[in-house]
């Protein structure tokens, strides 16, 4: 499996569980009928991608046993 489809499955699962946890995080705080819950949920969803991102790829790439400089190499 290539690098890049690792980073781009590390993303997906990112958005899936930001999406999730910015919503039920946002909504047990401020409520649906809140002016700000979008903001809210935004501003949620932008810090828990970039926590959960490097962990999930690095995860990633140790479970598939993929070399990033030698994945990079090959597309030359």
């Amino acid at each position: 499996m290539n690098y890049n489809i690792v980073v781009i499955i590390s993303v997906i699962i990112c958005a899936i569980i930001s999406f999730v946890l910015s919503y039920y995080l946002s909504l047990f705080i401020l409520g649906a009928s809140s002016g700000l819950f979008k903001i809210a949920q935004l501003i949620i969803a932008i810090v828990s991608m970039t926590t959960f991102y490097a962990p999930i790829k690095y995860l990633l790439l140790k479970f598939m046993e993929i070399d990033e400089n030698k994945s990079e190499n090959e597309n030359d």
